[in-house]
Parts: C-alpha cells; structure tokens; sequence
C-alpha cells in the first residue's frame, strides 16, 4: 500500500474486500472444525467395537463395505489432518484481523453500532461476556 492518497471509494472498496476475506476464513474454519467433531464422534463410536465387524465409508459417493479395522486408521488419519487445516486457517484468521483492524485505524474507518458512544459500548461489553448475543434464544 505505497499509493497513500487515496479515493474514498477505494479505501471503503479495499475494507469491504478485506472484511469478505476474513469472513471466508472464518467461515471456513467453522467448516473444518465441524467436520472434526463429527470425525470425533464416529471415532468414539467406532473405537469399541470388535476390528472385524463390518461397517460402511462414504467414499467420494460411493458407500463401501469394509472392517472397524480399516476405517477407523483411516479416519483418525482425517482427522489429524482437519485439525492441522483448522490451526493453519485461525493462524490465517488471526493475520487478516490484524490486517484489518490495522487498515480500519489507518484511515479512521468506524462501523456503525461500533464505538458510537459510552452507552452502546457499555451494553456491547455487558452482552459479550454472558454470552447473550443476537439470536440466542435462553430458557429460564
């Protein structure tokens, strides 16, 4: 970013297509880590039962017929390597925030509902921590 003097529409034009990046990522990782889980879960199903019993794996879209023996290495394989992929995209993740938190202060770029006063600062810091956020729906 060496040309300094830019257009507004440039500036905002540059944010939003950083904003979209890290949504990406975020949305990406989200993806993975759920992924994990449900490797983890057939995992903790697969992990007791006898080698030679018969189980099936979706291969592309083909369903399989194989062993407790054969699936579960290969699954927990998959697993360790969705995990290496979630580390590698929060790493990428926590980059882009930085990036982006560091274009928004270099020229001043405020989000509306952000920062607009002590109030909404105040309620934003309230809801956060008890985890309230927007769409959360608690029963008492």
């Amino acid at each position: 970013m060496a040309a300094e003097p830019k257009s507004e529409q440039e500036v905002l034009a540059q944010f939003q297509q950083l904003v979209e990046e890290r949504e990406q990522l975020t949305n990406a990782s989200i993806e993975r880590q759920q992924e994990v889980a449900e490797h983890d879960l057939v995992i903790k199903t697969l992990a007791p039962l006898d080698a030679d019993r018969k189980c099936f794996r979706l291969v592309g879209e083909v369903l399989v017929e194989r062993t407790v023996a054969d699936v579960l290495p290969a699954v927990k394989k998959n697993r360790e390597n969705l995990s290496t992929l979630v580390t590698m995209y929060e790493k990428q993740l926590a980059a882009k925030v930085k990036e982006l938190l560091a274009y928004q202060e270099r020229y001043n770029i405020r989000i509306k509902g952000e920062g607009d006063g002590g109030a909404g600062d105040a309620s934003a810091a309230q809801q956060r921590p008890g985890g309230g956020g927007q769409g959360v729906l608690v029963g008492s």
